[in-house]
């Protein structure tokens, strides 16, 4: 952090724990891509693979070992939220749906390594869908799940463990599985 302290915006009382990487796989401006609020716990990855994408952190807030952060675009995490081992938070495909850009994708990857750089760092990322993640206050996500591109989970939901969360999640409620869906409604009166 000290090489690049431009991109980070970390709170005094925050904990950052020895496991916590940061990676660029490109040169990033001067531009501030991580946010971490007061009182946090961290200890998981953030991947920036393009020279784009940005990961903010409320307050209060745990991540633990294991976790990947993946951004492309933003990835908004708010207060008193708690992400499990082993997640994968990821808010872009990774690669296109069109065989014939993956091809091409695949040739650019081999050139840049063959050239000594970064395999990402000519990608063509304007043929890969990539959209916003926001997990909203009070959240919990069970260890080993897969929180995918475009997703908002709402206040107080709980994502059980090795969950594929695909489209947003309503407030106050559990979800699981792949595709995760609605496994109950948490009470009001005991949230």
């Amino acid at each position: 952090m000290n090489t690049y302290p431009r991109l980070f915006e970390i709170k005094e009382s925050a904990i950052l724990m020895p496991n916590i990487l940061f990676r660029f796989d490109v040169p990033r401006e001067n531009d501030k891509c991580v946010f971490i609020g007061e009182d946090c716990i961290i200890n998981c990855q953030f991947i920036f693979e393009s020279r784009d994408g940005c990961i903010k952190i409320g307050n209060r807030s745990f991540i633990n070992g294991g976790t990947r952060l993946i951004s492309r675009t933003q990835i908004t995490i708010g207060n008193d939220v708690t992400i499990a081992w082993g997640c994968t938070i990821y808010d872009h495909d990774s690669h296109s749906l069109n065989w014939e850009a993956r091809v091409e994708d695949m040739k650019q990857q081999l050139a840049d390594y063959r050239s000594g750089n970064n395999m990402v760092l000519n990608k063509n990322w304007d043929t890969v869908n990539s959209k916003p993640i926001t997990i909203e206050d009070k959240v919990w996500i069970g260890f080993d799940s897969v929180i995918l591109k475009g997703v908002t989970i709402g206040e107080g939901a709980v994502v059980g463990a090795k969950s594929v969360v695909t489209k947003d999640v309503e407030p106050w409620t559990v979800v699981a599985g792949n595709p995760a869906r609605v496994i109950k409604r948490i009470d009001q009166e005991r949230k």
